[in-house]
């Protein structure tokens, strides 16, 4: 039997106003309609008439007193037959004609048609008449004529039958057909041999198309698309519209894979030299897989992995895709109980002078270890806790452990140095940001002075202003900000006179080739550190490994340095051993840096 959802499924994408409802029976018999779902259609052609969860009794005023429709759904559901009424809607204005059909599971479908003004009703009618007078004449004169007629209802046959296949907007083939198509294709591959592909592309513009010009732009922007994608068509080419700004083109009869390679190329060529640009991915059968589903799951995974690098390309799918978004999934499915099961744990790297080699403070670093997956690295799973949002408890539990240990080792090794914390943009435009922030610092009672919080440039991507006014507002209260990764971005100088910033954090990019004779990065390094420095900032270079390098920084007065040449991240147990002043554990840091 099919659900609610199924019905969902079905009625969602239809163009007629459809909306599905469950009667309300009183003693037996129906009282009321409650709406439990409506199509976007319906929404859209009449806003404001009726919720989900509403009962029809409250929109009924809106309709002709003589439509009596509680009759109506009665005789639906006891007869199983469609029930029509023709009513005036005066809060519309429109004539409306309304079909009511019994469904298996108890609900009723009910489709409404706008039928325009009485006078056009009428005209219908008068219209429907004379085609029907005009028909049967026609009959009685001669076969001649009937046929005639039988080639007009094939006329209209075909009509809709190219409605059902086609996109009504870019008047491609459609979803529907795709998978039509995908099933005989995939059917010949097994029994006949015959090898084929697709491509699947999203278009990288399309968004900067619809914010900055409209929605109408944005629809005559796919209209070119489309028709490029036409240019392209052949016997073995067809090309779809799969969905918003997707498309897929089937290329059958393949000899090869850089046959299906060579017309992707093509197809990017021709859209670049209309100035748009698209990713694509590319998925064989049977040679990546002979399902249907997974021919484009896979070339949705080489789309994606195209966009992540970069964009406007093609590229095959490889089964190290499906591993890396395997396991993508897997860290998904387990970071969101990780906290629960204190998994989490903080790792702390010593930060140094390197003028007198005392300690700066430290950095605080997030280290995740899964029963089942083992460690995992911040990159791969920071990335899935920002696209699930749980970067945000993730986050705030990092800054509340940091803190805590903050004072912790203030109170028993008189600790004076800096606790560095990093902050992802989505946590830091949170609402309860700056309250938390100080909260917990009155909660754990620590001199905010000693707090720094590291920020990235993403922080600006969404609202410059509103970053600036919340990094101001921190630095108001004391808190020190730094910028890390700096140098690797587009606009980082810019970034320096915009944010209210107390430190800058070298990328380990730069210091990893600092001692290479006839490169670049010494002179970039010391460029920054002589920039920054008279700008009044502090400096601190990451990535520092051996001996040459620190002297080099040294030189350039590079204030301060972190790396593996000094100190390794550690727990809070090693770390708090070499606060201490225990000899033996700061001689043991030093041999495994």
């Amino acid at each position: 039997m099919l659900k609610l959802e199924d019905f969902k499924d079905i009625i969602e994408e239809a163009p007629t106003p459809t909306i599905i409802g469950k009667p309300v029976l009183t003693d037996g018999t129906v009282s009321d309609v409650r709406l439990l779902y409506a199509n976007a259609s319906f929404n859209k052609t009449f806003p404001d008439l009726i919720q989900a969860g509403d009962f029809y009794s409250v929109a009924s005023e809106n309709f002709s007193a003589n439509f009596e429709w509680k009759k109506a759904v009665i005789q639906a559901i006891q007869n199983k037959e469609t029930v029509r009424n023709t009513m005036f809607s005066k809060k519309y204005s429109k004539w409306l004609q309304i079909s009511i059909n019994s469904l298996k599971n108890g609900l009723i479908n009910v489709t409404i048609l706008d039928i325009s003004t009485q006078k056009e009703r009428e005209q219908q009618l008068e219209q429907q008449n004379q085609r029907l007078a005009s028909l049967t004449e026609e009959l009685s004169v001669s076969k001649e004529n009937l046929k005639l007629k039988l080639d007009s209802i094939e006329a209209l046959n075909s009509k809709l039958e190219y409605t059902a296949y086609h996109d009504s907007l870019t008047e491609l083939f459609n979803k529907k057909k795709l998978y039509e198509d995908l099933s005989e294709c995939t059917k010949n591959a097994e029994s006949k041999n015959e090898k084929f592909g697709i491509i699947l592309l999203d278009l990288d513009n399309m968004k900067a198309v619809n914010d900055s010009q409209g929605h109408i732009a944005g629809d005559e922007f796919l209209k070119k698309c489309s028709s490029l994608l036409k240019r392209l068509q052949r016997d073995t080419i067809t090309a779809y519209r799969f969905g918003g700004d997707e498309f897929v083109i089937i290329i059958k009869d393949l000899t090869s894979k850089d046959t299906i390679l060579n017309i992707g190329d093509a197809i990017l060529e021709l859209f670049n030299d209309s100035g748009i640009n698209f990713s694509a991915g590319i998925s064989v059968c049977p040679d990546d897989t002979t399902d249907m589903e997974e021919l484009l799951k896979f070339a949705d995974m080489a789309m994606y992995d195209v966009k992540k690098k970069g964009r406007n390309s093609v590229k095959f799918f490889r089964t190290s895709m499906q591993e890396r978004f395997l396991k993508k999934h897997n860290i998904q499915t387990r970071i969101s109980e990780a906290l629960e099961r204190n998994d989490f744990q903080l790792y702390y790297q010593p930060q140094f002078d390197i003028g007198n080699n005392s300690l700066r403070g430290f950095e605080a670093l997030l280290r995740w270890h899964d029963e089942l997956l083992g460690w995992i690295n911040p990159e791969q799973f920071i990335p899935v806790a920002e696209e699930t949002q749980l970067v945000i408890p993730i986050g705030n539990w990092v800054l509340r452990t940091a803190l805590s240990t903050l004072k912790e080792w203030t109170d028993k090794y008189n600790f004076a140095g800096v606790m560095s914390v990093n902050i992802s943009p989505i946590q830091l435009k949170q609402p309860d940001f700056i309250f938390n922030v100080k909260d917990w610092i009155k909660e754990f009672d620590v001199d905010p002075k000693k707090l720094e919080l590291e920020i990235t440039e993403g922080i600006l991507i969404d609202n410059k202003e509103e970053a600036v006014r919340i990094l101001l507002e921190l630095r108001e209260m004391g808190i020190g900000i730094s910028l890390d990764d700096f140098g690797t971005g587009y606009s980082s100088l810019n970034y320096l006179q915009m944010l209210p910033i107390t430190t800058l954090k070298i990328d380990k990019s730069f210091i990893a080739n600092i001692t290479s004779k006839g490169g670049v990065e010494a002179n970039i390094t010391n460029s920054i550190v002589s920039m920054v420095t008279k700008m009044g900032l502090d400096t601190i270079a990451e990535g520092v490994e051996n001996p040459e390098q620190l002297k080099l920084l040294n030189d350039m007065h590079c204030k301060n340095m972190q790396g593996f040449l000094k100190g390794k991240p550690m727990t809070e147990e090693r770390c708090a051993a070499m606060l201490s002043g225990d000899e033996d554990a700061v001689q043991t840091i030093k041999n495994e840096s």
